[in-house]
């Protein structure tokens, strides 16, 4: 048993908006609850390694784009494709600062940095949290384009 495969099996229960706890991680992993305990501490650790992993999916996502448009697209594409994990994200772990420095890489101005991740935060919050209409991604480009 991996770290790497509790990981794994926690974030499936996430995207399946399941309660993430050791007996459904082990269930969902398939191993005794005892050999998770030799990897986390607690259900909430786990619940942490999801948000660093799927942050660090966010940011290569991010980062991977050619400028500051495309990488407020990545984001916004990220948090439609995986709204469970995104809520979780910013949720069960406060990953705003950590995204703020995502930002600060990619736009490099701090202020204009903040101003274009609220936004996208913003956008992506509401379509995550309450599943409002793809409408609400329409304004996406327009969006960018006035925070960029």
């Amino acid at each position: 048993m991996s770290r790497q495969a509790v990981v794994a099996a926690a974030t499936a229960l996430v995207d399946r908006e399941c309660a993430v706890t050791l007996r459904a991680v082990s269930r969902e992993a398939d191993v005794p609850t005892s050999s998770i305990y030799q990897l986390f501490p607690d259900s909430s650790a786990i619940l942490l390694a999801v948000c660093h992993e799927a942050f660090h999916e966010l940011e290569a996502t991010v980062l991977g784009t050619p400028d500051a448009y495309a990488a407020g697209l990545a984001y916004l594409d990220f948090a439609v494709a995986h709204p469970r994990r995104y809520r979780v994200m910013f949720g069960a772990a406060d990953l705003s600062e950590t995204a703020l420095r995502l930002f600060t890489r990619v736009v490099h101005d701090p202020d204009r940095a903040l101003t274009l991740w609220l936004g996208l935060h913003g956008l992506a919050d509401q379509r995550a949290s309450i599943h409002r209409s793809p409408q609400l991604m329409t304004i996406a480009p327009r969006l960018i384009t006035s925070l960029v």
